[in-house]
């Protein structure tokens, strides 16, 4: 092992080799496959009946409960991201319309609120 005096430092041997990115490769693929996997398992989950998960990253939450009012729907609950709303309709059509109104992706709500809603903060 090599040492400082000045700040105790102590080096590897001489044929140890640095760490590089490609080092991490196996884990990023991990976590990224698992993440995929949590997603899926959430969306593939036993839906709420007339219930859709609605995201429309270009909207706000204004326009966002205009739209899923407009396709014939009520907002049960906002997302904590932006763009995502808990949607609940009882029309046939619901989904073909709120994509039509501006969201990119609907799909049956896997839960009624789930870890998309926000919380609210005590004392305001």
């Amino acid at each position: 092992m090599m040492s400082n005096d000045r700040n105790a430092f102590q080096g590897g041997a001489v044929g140890d080799a640095k760490a590089v990115w490609t080092d991490f490769v196996p884990a990023v693929a991990l976590l990224v496959a698992g993440l995929l996997a949590l997603a899926v398992a959430t969306v593939m989950a036993t839906p709420v009946q007339g219930q859709f998960l609605v995201m429309a990253p270009r909207l706000d939450a204004e326009n966002l409960m205009d739209a899923v009012y407009r396709a014939g729907g009520g907002v049960v609950g906002l997302g904590g991201i932006a763009g995502i709303a808990i949607a609940a309709s009882d029309d046939a059509g619901f989904k073909s319309a709120v994509l039509a109104q501006g969201a990119w992706f609907v799909v049956p709500s896997p839960r009624i609120l789930g870890c998309f809603t926000q919380t609210e903060r005590a004392g305001g």
